[in-house]
């Protein structure tokens, strides 16, 4: 029902209830105001039944309001002769006049409470009726997001589809160069038996030379150019062979490049390299200089030429106090396995000095149980990466993304964050490896990581020298300052 509609019914009612009533109705008899319930359309059906009820009521009260007017007239017309009982039947009147107004004060003070609570009423529906539009906009809203994300799951799917098609144009490259290398070796055999040929057509010439003087001379012109001809076609077959071992180590690598490894394997790779470094120094210490030995489990990684062991100067535990005291004696060996070397160098990271970078020897990769990893030349190739936690040996899978204000680091989404090996969280000094297993860089905070495309160093400190401490300090006072100038969030 309209509630304007409403109101003007309530108003007309109320007044018709006011102008047909009787004022001498016993109190007890009086209609009692009934309290809305909670529910709208529940609350309206018990107005309209209260208004009927009312409406019956005047009905009957104007009905024996006629009949009281009726006795009236009759004990008039009886008692006309008796002046004084009319006067105190008038001053009766009077006094039930005087009621009259004080029954229709309160039935006006009545109305106004009514028609304060059903306002109160409409109010509350409108309310609910916005909570009700809001919830329907937080459910659209829900739905355009299940939407997008719908789309974006497809979009994956297509992008996975392609690769796999590429996947599988690379294995038919593949079969077509194995096919060509087979018929480059029938040729050669063939070449082979021509070459046979040839020596056996010298034999019979060499036999019949006295027979045949005069075609000696031919004879060994011909077999000359056969040998020659036999010579370049084992260069040619030599160099297509090569070629083509070539071409199929690049399809293999783009093969390998184009397929995520497992988080396992790479965990296993880092974990089973068997390199640590045990640095050693005096520890600045309230009882006085205590000798420190902190083991540190660096990732060895290769740019094609050099092999590096890369960790964290957090690793080292290293404070401004142990700095400032000149009897630091830092020193240091680098353990492959059986074998110890001693440390004689660590470089700051020029890229963020808060990475410590040692060099190692060439020859060394044969002592190490796995293949180093590799500088990632497509870091942006998967948007996933693998972040391993040295200390903990914990790792997990995490999405990863380029900060337009530090574009030197990445930016890693911890919420998304996959455990899949212990209770993993990332920290300062974990590891981050591409989904192809090439090496992105370290973590420099829970949030963003430095990207290592490049070992230049900015400060090169000589351990074991009368000068280590001082290198040391440079060292440090330049990863500070630089920083300071990095955002906040990155430092």
């Amino acid at each position: 029902m309209n509630k304007t509609l409403l109101l003007v019914i309530c108003d007309f009612l109320l007044l018709s209830l006011l102008a047909l009533a009787r004022f001498d109705t016993p109190e007890e008899d009086q209609v009692e105001q009934e309290v809305l319930s909670e529910d709208p359309i529940q609350a309206q059906e018990d107005i309209i039944e209260v208004l009927k009820l009312s409406l019956e009521l005047e009905e009957e009260s104007a009905e024996n309001m006629a009949a009281s007017l009726q006795t009236t007239q009759k004990e008039l017309e009886t008692t006309s002769s008796n002046l004084e009982e009319t006067k105190e039947a008038l001053e009766t009147r009077d006094e039930e006049l005087q009621l009259t107004k004080e029954e229709r004060e309160t039935l006006a003070k009545a109305k106004a409470e009514l028609e304060a609570n059903l306002k109160e009423r409409i109010a509350v529906i409108e309310e609910k009726e916005a909570d009700v539009k809001q919830l329907n906009n937080v459910l659209e809203e829900e739905r355009r997001e299940a939407d997008r994300k719908l789309r974006q799951m497809e979009d994956l799917q297509k992008e996975l589809q392609a690769k796999q098609e590429a996947i599988a144009q690379a294995e038919k490259r593949q079969q077509e160069l194995e096919a060509a290398q087979q018929l480059a070796e029938q040729k050669a055999q063939v070449l082979d038996t021509q070459l046979q040929l040839a020596e056996a057509e010298s034999r019979l010439v060499r036999e019949n030379l006295e027979q045949v003087k005069s075609e000696v001379t031919i004879v060994r012109d011909e077999n000359q150019r056969l040998q020659q001809h036999a010579s370049q076609l084992a260069t040619e077959l030599t160099e297509g062979v090569n070629a083509q071992t070539e071409r199929l180590t690049q399809i293999a690598e783009e093969v390998r490049s184009a397929q995520p490894r497992n988080a396992n394997e790479i965990f296993s790779d880092f974990i089973g390299s068997g390199v640590t470094i045990d640095v050693r120094y005096q520890k600045s210490t309230r009882r006085g200089g205590d000798e420190r030995i902190v083991s540190v489990t660096p990732v060895v990684v290769s740019d094609g030429l050099d092999l590096k062991a890369v960790f964290s100067w957090d690793d080292l535990d290293l404070s401004e106090n142990d700095l400032r005291n000149t009897s630091l004696n830092l020193r240091g060996d680098i353990r492959l396995g059986r074998r110890t070397y001693p440390l004689r160098r660590l470089d700051f990271l020029s890229l963020d000095s808060r990475i410590i970078v040692v060099p190692l020897q060439r020859e060394w990769s044969e002592y190490l149980d796995v293949e180093p990893f590799y500088l990632a030349t497509d870091p942006l190739k998967f948007p996933v990466a693998v972040l391993v936690d040295p200390k903990n040996k914990s790792y997990g899978d995490a999405p990863f993304k380029l900060d337009t204000k530090t574009p030197e680091h990445f930016q890693i989404d911890s919420r998304l964050i996959n455990r899949l090996m212990g209770e993993f969280s990332p920290r300062k000094s974990s590891m981050m490896f591409s989904k192809s297993g090439d090496f992105l860089g370290v973590l420099v905070n829970k949030e963003y990581a430095v990207h290592v495309d490049n070992f230049v160093p900015a400060e090169t400190v000589l351990v074991g020298q009368p000068t280590t401490v001082k290198q040391l300090q440079q060292g440090y006072t330049r990863m500070i300052n630089q920083v300071r100038r990095l955002p906040s969030d990155v430092r």
